[in-house]
């Protein structure tokens, strides 16, 4: 039995091995084996088969019947509508003029001319040059000479580098004006140039500028700035300015730093009274001020969800230093992209300087007393949004606490009240602010703005010549861009005016000074512009068209209708 099963384990290993060389080389292995063993083979039945052999081959030895059966497939070519190509045509840009030119002339001997000439599109360098005048050679009814002139000159200059760019700019400015708030008949007539007044600005600055677009650089925007001020009576201002914003984006975070230095040194010399002595000594007056600030913030914004936190910190530096502190926080969410209600509280040190002052009132005193506007907070609300694709509004309420508001006075010291003394207030203010613009493409835009305060002064009886209630609406109709038409009206509320001397039908005050009333006013602008091709245009401007003679100072009406015409020319 032994012998009988290895004899089989050696034949099935020798036909795999068989098996295997046959797949892989096609080699026959001849395998010689000997064993012992009885091996007993059964006989098989065999059928005995005789062939048949046809020897006619042209006999067929298998019938067979072949059916073909026909069938058509159903075969339809329907074409698939292919989109037209769309090219992309980009349309070039605009060509740009190097010149603008505007000439004209108005009733009251009112010459007027501008002039702009620039660079064209550079990816290295940006400049131009401007200039400006207008003056006016009249009298108004009832007042002294109101003649006055403005002459602007500045240049810059812009180079752009790989990730910033540096900007330098200069400017002169010279406007003339006279103290013409008086009544020539009540008083002795004085001559125009002892009415004159001249302001002088000569300043220049640098700006560096980044704009890096990794989101982990650091982005800065730093302007230097000098400003050199001075009057007709040797009044004199110097000032500097710093400036310089940082910013960072860390993750999703915005981190900001605002830092600044402001400098400025007011140096001017007391005007004689008006019934001064001849032994007057005039005294000179000097104030150095500077007012440093770091204000860092974070800004983070989450779909929909926009907020800003915040402080600042100012240090008012004089002949002692007091530091302010301030919120600085915001937040707002649109719903549906339409309303964006906000909300925000912050404050603020804001300089008031003989260059401010006379800017805001030409016919102030040389000599005056100058104290930072302290606005301790402004916290504010409201809602934004849009009505339609055309129609967009903005309405607010604000509630602030300020110290140091400027108000102007009319003085009676070194003048015939035709100049303008600046007194000091704190007060509580209540603003509400509503807006709506409309705007359809380019052709027309129309804008309606109103402002009412409510004032709560702490020392005077009033809020010398600033009124509450404040409107404005305005629109630009352009027609076929060949005529534009400009429209505005202002209307400015009841106010009242603060008088050292007794004025008819006036208020005795607890001071003993007068509340004198100033009454409300409409003022209509209107102007016409054709345009007869891209080079060539012309103007009709009428300002004050109702012709009201009103106050915006006391004593200081303005003049009537006013036409100016002209054209322009581009090259």
């Amino acid at each position: 039995m032994r012998n009988y099963i290895l004899h089989i384990a050696l034949f099935l290993g020798v036909l795999f091995l068989s098996a295997t060389s046959f797949s892989q080389n096609d080699t026959i292995i001849v395998i010689d084996a000997k064993g012992e063993g009885d091996r007993i083979i059964k006989t098989t039945k065999k059928r005995s088969l005789t062939p048949i052999l046809f020897e006619d081959t042209t006999q067929s030895q298998i019938n067979s019947d072949f059916v073909f059966y026909e069938y058509t497939a159903s075969s339809e070519l329907q074409l698939q509508p292919i989109s037209p190509a769309r090219l992309k045509v980009v349309n070039p840009l605009e060509e740009l003029k190097r010149g603008y030119v505007k000439v004209g002339v108005g009733n009251y001997l009112t010459p007027m001319s501008e002039v702009y000439y620039n660079s064209l599109r550079s990816k290295n360098n940006n400049w131009g040059i401007h200039g400006r005048h207008i003056s006016s050679n009249t009298s108004i009814k009832n007042t002294g000479f109101s003649g006055l002139s403005e002459n602007e000159a500045n240049a810059f200059y812009q180079h752009f580098y790989k990730k910033f760019s540096v900007t330098g700019q200069v400017n002169y400015n010279r406007s003339m004006n006279h103290f013409y708030g008086f009544n020539p008949e009540d008083l002795v007539v004085l001559d125009n140039d002892s009415l004159k007044q001249v302001f002088n600005t000569i300043g220049g600055g640098i700006n560096f500028k980044s704009f890096k677009i990794d989101t982990g650089d650091v982005n800065w925007d730093g302007t230097l700035n000098y400003t050199n001020y001075s009057d007709r009576y040797e009044a004199k201002e110097n000032n500097v300015d710093f400036d310089l914003n940082t910013s960072k984006m860390i993750k999703k975070e915005l981190f900001a730093l605002d830092f600044g230095i402001d400098f400025n040194s007011y140096n001017s010399i007391e005007s004689a009274p008006f019934r001064a002595s001849a032994t007057f000594t005039p005294n000179l007056e000097t104030n150095n001020n500077t007012i440093l600030e770091i204000s860092p913030k974070i800004i983070t914004s989450r779909k929909k969800l926009y907020a800003s936190f915040g402080f600042s910190v100012f240090a008012d530096i004089n002949d002692k230093t007091s530091f302010h502190f301030y919120p600085n926080i915001e937040a707002k969410y649109s719903f549906l992209d339409i309303f964006i209600p906000y909300v925000g509280i912050n404050g603020g040190l804001e300089r008031n300087s003989f260059r401010s002052l006379s800017s805001d009132n030409p016919f102030v005193l040389s000599q005056v007393r100058l104290q930072n506007t302290n606005t301790r907070y402004n916290v504010y609300g409201g809602v934004r949004g849009s009505i339609t694709n055309e129609v967009s509004f903005n309405v607010s309420i604000a509630r602030q606490s300020i110290f140091g508001n400027a108000l102007f006075v009319n003085d009676s010291t070194y003048s015939i009240q035709n100049k303008m003394d600046v007194i000091y207030d704190s007060m509580d203010v209540t603003e509400l602010n509503a807006q709506i613009t409309y705007l359809q493409s380019e052709k027309v835009r129309v804008f309606l703005k109103g402002k009412y305060s409510f004032f709560s002064p702490l020392n005077q009886a009033y809020v010398w010549n600033t009124p509450a209630l404040d409107i404005s609406l305005g629109g630009v109709y352009d027609l076929a861009d060949k005529i534009m038409v400009r429209a505005d009206i202002y209307y400015i509320g009841a106010r009242k005016a603060k008088s050292l001397v007794p004025v008819a039908d006036a208020e005795l005050n607890n001071d003993n000074s007068y509340s004198v009333n100033q009454n409300a006013f409409f003022d209509f602008n209107l102007g016409f512009e054709y345009r007869y091709n891209k080079s060539i245009s012309a103007f009709l401007n009428f300002n004050n068209i109702i012709g009201q003679k009103y106050q915006v100072y006391n004593q200081f009406p303005v003049q009537g209708i006013n036409i100016l015409g002209g054209a322009t020319l581009r090259f």
